[in-house]
């Protein structure tokens, strides 16, 4: 290749924005990466003037086409310096950032975070990269390079871990597992998967998590009969709790098997209508960069014409759907499906797989067929399932009896001891049915000595007396002394949810889901929200849904609720449904509700849900990061708790750091349910990372934290005299992020209320505190987002008799309190005492700059009377600030001999914090030098001044815009 060709090849890589376009590249055609349209060099050996060059392989491992190098200090023009880079055909693919033992693996983080606001991972060279590792010799974790800086997430930073979820941090092990040569190359391409989302948001490529890795090798081991001695191929399931991510583990298992040789079709089976349109959108988006076909199927004729094509892909399809065309294969004696090699994978197999369904579909296709089913919530004996006898006489009624052996598993206390799952914190809520425990336990008296006179009575005293609270709530349903009677709970349910929502849904950032038994008390509950919203002259954004059933249920709901749903539903989404309507009725109003239930609250967009009211849909499949809680007024058993429960636990961010639970009957008796389906669920009776520690014990703990801060600075106001002292500052800096995840975990529980007492200090000391760290370690603006340890949630954190303190309220305030004599304004002495005391608040509050900016105008210009009246105060404050702008331009210039003070005060303007390292025209600046007339000589000749010279712009350019812009 000429250098001319090579310079084709440079310029379309520099067209590639980051490292998602560049996934998509490496993946353009059957899993090789291609760049084309390169066009020759004229040569007499040259017969194809455009050519089309191919980079990289993803089939090719350990060898054949692919190369492997190791780069180490490699350094980019803007002065940044990669530890280590593994290139796989020359291509930078995976980064490594190294730091020593006694460094936080959050600094590597943050250093990759820098050079991607240094332009390293943009439209150059290194835009290819698809994994950053950060390690030290005893920790190691690995993401997916970002889309833009603002993707950073530690969220979404993963360990290593063995087969059996066991994290492997030792540097020497990782690199044996993790980043040698095959495993580093199929992390970057089989494990890799593009995401070609509807929404541009969500558009992005992931990398497999470990877990997900082992789950797709043992499938395939089972499926070639690699894992036993006789090599015979079996089915199985894996066992991934809930929200770790299934759908990406199982596209990935379906893509590798309808890739491989020997089987004709890989089916995918989901068991409701609205998972087959879901899973299919899901799949395509996934499959849009792989060598093969996602099919959905809207009909059995075409479910038959797409099982019978020789071309290989995946199908995706219900198992009612699927049933009702094998009913047609048999009686029509045709089985010529049956002999054909398809692998079936069947989602949320947890649930209607003991059915007959299943039964007759792993009868037809008994011969050749393989099926492995993926559950979070397997059925155990202890879940008592009726289940299905054989034809073999077996009773099926586990999910091992039904796929077989379990090939993986990943629980839910693995999952959230590794923070792929959030865990659970659940409020179980007395809504007045009882007073107290001893009130039930007198109430339990009485009803005895009135059925039976003749008892005992210090006999049954005790025999109550020595009940725990639990037994007495048990004793008091039985007894139906304790009922929830629908015309009282309904209406104080809905205003405990409506009293607490502002600040449980986080300002409507979040929505919530409230579940129900029976679709009478869905319609019940949407009928009080109404009347309660009315009442408090509110709005909410409420839908509900069940399933409609056929014209003989005696559940279904009357044409007219349906109507007024639909009705209620287009006053604040702008979409119609008509009840009964094939095209626009049920079924597209539930597909809408689904989808647009995972955007998020009304406070993000006035069109999205609030709150669903459902009896049993959305409790499971149901997958959305922006809903943070679950009410519950109903009974949940085992599996379907768990499932219910996990519709919260997706991983999102700092905001949300567990999901809420609240539950509105029997408190005693539902936390036993809880604690008997954790212990099933989670580590087999193991003590349980599951539930977050009760409130109280979250704010004590929080408490300690707020008291070993002020350890550290006893007076947050006193911040200056820590600012030099880099030991005194990092402790400080410790101290704070460590109150900071505790408070920002406080302030998300359901019972969250700023209380001076029982926190250790006053809402107002703290928010001081948070302006100490941020006058002690200040961030450039356009630098990055603060920590996110000390944002302020949204609707949860309010004053209390506290005044907020910023530049433009001290502006407002010095404006409306200066008088004028003989068009001069004048302040007095109190006034004087209240602008000194407001400046060192807006100190306090994190402005240290500007309150020292804003003391040094009042005091040199409006207490010496050098402000006219016939300008504002606030405008006067501009006026003075541009001329000390322009007074250290001035200096700047004398002080480096640039000459061109236009182009230098274009340049300041121009400069942004978003691009630090950018400065506007600066050929022209450098240009404009005159060595000799610089007040500055320590440089003997020009080109090392000019050198200098571009070191201390962008530092003095960050300087004044901060201050002075």
């Amino acid at each position: 290749m000429t250098d001319g060709e090579f310079a084709q090849v440079m310029s379309k890589v520099g067209q590639i924005s980051n490292s998602y376009e560049a996934a998509k590249v490496l993946a353009m055609e059957e899993g090789k990466g291609k760049i084309d349209g390169i066009y020759r060099d004229s040569h007499p050996q040259v017969t194809r003037k455009q050519i089309t060059l191919t980079i990289f392989k993803k089939a090719e491992v350990r060898g054949g086409e692919s190369s492997y190098q190791v780069a180490r200090e490699v350094e980019t023009p803007n002065g940044n310096r990669f530890d280590i880079v593994l290139l796989i055909n020359g291509l930078p693919l995976i980064n490594i950032e190294q730091k020593r033992t006694d460094k936080s693996i959050d600094e590597a983080f943050g250093q990759f975070q820098r050079y991607y606001r240094d332009g390293e991972y943009t439209n150059n060279f290194m835009a290819f990269s698809q994994m950053m590792v950060v390690t030290t010799e005893i920790e190691t974790r690995y993401f997916a390079t970002p889309k833009t800086v603002n993707d950073f997430n530690p969220a979404f930073v993963f360990h290593w871990s063995d087969r059996d979820n066991k994290r492997i941090n030792d540097w020497k092990k990782v690199i044996e597992h993790f980043l040698m040569i095959p495993m580093a190359h199929q992390m970057v391409g089989d494990y890799l998967v593009i995401d070609e989302a509807k929404e541009e948001e969500n558009r992005r490529h992931m990398l497999m998590r470990p877990y997900q890795v082992y789950a797709l090798q043992s499938i395939e081991g089972a499926a070639f009969g690699w894992d036993n001695d006789e090599k015979i191929p079996h089915g199985g399931f894996v066992w991934h709790t809930t929200g770790s991510g299934k759908t990406i583990t199982s596209f990935k298992t379906a893509l590798f098997l309808s890739t491989r040789a020997g089987f004709d079709k890989v089916i995918f089976l989901v068991d409701r209508r609205e998972l087959d349109s879901r899973t299919g959108e899901n799949f395509k988006a996934y499959a849009a960069y792989e060598p093969i076909d996602v099919d959905d199927t809207r009909s059995t004729h075409q479910l038959k014409k797409k099982l019978g094509n020789v071309k290989n892909g995946i199908v995706v399809t219900t198992t009612f759907k699927l049933n009702n065309l094998i009913d047609d294969l048999k009686k029509n004696q045709d089985y010529s499906l049956s002999e054909k090699r398809f692998v079936f994978i069947i989602d949320e197999a947890h649930r209607t797989t003991m059915g007959q369904m299943m039964g007759n579909i792993k009868d037809y296709f008994r011969k050749n067929g393989l099926f492995y089913g993926f559950t979070g919530t397997p059925l155990f004996d202890e879940n008592k399932v009726k289940g299905k006898i054989n034809k073999k006489s077996e009773l099926i009624n586990t999910t091992e009896k039904l796929f077989g052996p379990e090939l993986h598993q990943y629980t839910i206390d693995q999952a959230i001891s590794d923070g792929n799952v959030l865990g659970f914190h659940v409020d179980y809520i007395n809504t007045g049915e009882f007073k107290s425990y001893e009130d039930l336990r007198e109430e339990l008296q009485d009803k005895a000595l009135i059925e039976n006179p003749d008892v005992n009575k210090k006999e049954l005293e005790r025999k109550y007396a020595v009940m725990s609270e639990l037994d007495v709530e048990k004793e008091a349903a039985k007894q139906e002394v304790l009922i929830y009677q629908d015309e009282t709970h309904i209406p104080r349910v809905v205003t405990e949810i409506l009293e607490n929502w502002e600040s449980q849904s986080q300002n409507r950032e979040f929505n919530a889901i409230l579940t129900v038994a029976r679709k009478k008390r869905v319609i019940a509950y949407y009928k009080e929200f109404k009347k309660q919203l009315i009442e408090r002259d509110e709005s909410l954004n409420i839908a509900m849904t069940f399933s409609f059933g056929n014209e003989n249920d005696p559940e279904n709901p009357a044409p007219k609720e349906a109507a007024m749903m639909f009705k209620d539903y287009s006053q604040y989404t702008g979409i119609e449904y008509i009840a009964g309507d094939k095209k626009h009725g049920e079924d597209a109003y539930f597909e809408d509700v689904v989808e647009r239930a995972t955007r998020g609250g009304s406070g993000r967009n006035p069109k999205n849900i609030d709150l669903v009211i459902v009896a049993d849909q959305l409790l499971t499949g149901y997958d959305s990061k922006r809903l943070n809680t679950l009410y519950v007024d109903r009974p949940l058993m085992l599996q379907g708790l768990i499932q219910a429960y996990s519709r919260t636990n997706r991983v999102f961010g700092a905001t949300k750091e567990f999901g809420t639970i609240i539950n509105f009957q029997y408190p005693r008796i539902t936390e036993e349910i809880v604690n008997d389906a954790l212990k099933l669920y989670g580590s087999g009776g193991k003590s349980s990372r599951v539930i977050v520690d009760h409130y109280e014990v979250a704010v004590s703990k929080l408490k300690q934290l707020l008291g070993e801060l002020v350890l550290t600075l006893s007076k947050p106001s006193e911040w200056a005299e820590i600012k030099d002292d880099d030991d005194k500052k990092e402790e400080f800096k410790i101290a704070f992020f460590a109150a900071s995840d505790q408070m920002n975990l406080v302030q998300q529980y359901y019972e969250y209320q700023w209380n001076d007492e029982t926190f250790g200090m006053t809402e107002h000391t703290w928010l001081q505190y948070i302006g100490a760290y941020k006058n002690l370690f200040p961030r450039p603006e356009g630098s990055g987002s603060e920590p996110q340890t000390i944002k302020q949630l949204q609707g949860k954190t309010k004053l209390t008799n506290t005044q907020v303190i910023d530049a433009a309220h001290i502006l407002s305030l010095i404006g409306a309190r200066v008088g004028s004599t003989d068009g001069i304004q004048t302040v007095d002495e109190e006034t004087k005492r209240i602008i000194f005391e407001q400046i060192q608040e807006l100190s306090n509050m994190g402005e240290a700059v500007t309150a020292d900016l804003l003391r040094e105008f009042v005091e040199d210009e409006l207490f010496t009377g050098h402000l006219s009246s016939r300008i504002n105060f606030d405008e006067a404050f501009d006026n003075w600030k541009k001329e000390k702008l322009q007074v250290e331009i001035e200096k700047f210039a004398d002080y480096w001999g640039i000459q061109d003070m236009d182009t230098l005060n274009r340049s300041v303007n121009l400069y942004s914090d978003s691009q630090p390292e950018i400065i506007p025209y600066i050929e022209e600046i450098n240009n404009s030098v005159n060595h000799e007339i610089a007040l500055n000589k320590e440089n003997k000749g020009r080109l090392k001044h000019i050198i200098e010279l571009g070191k201390a712009l962008p530092n003095w350019m960050r300087e004044i815009k901060s201050r002075l812009s």
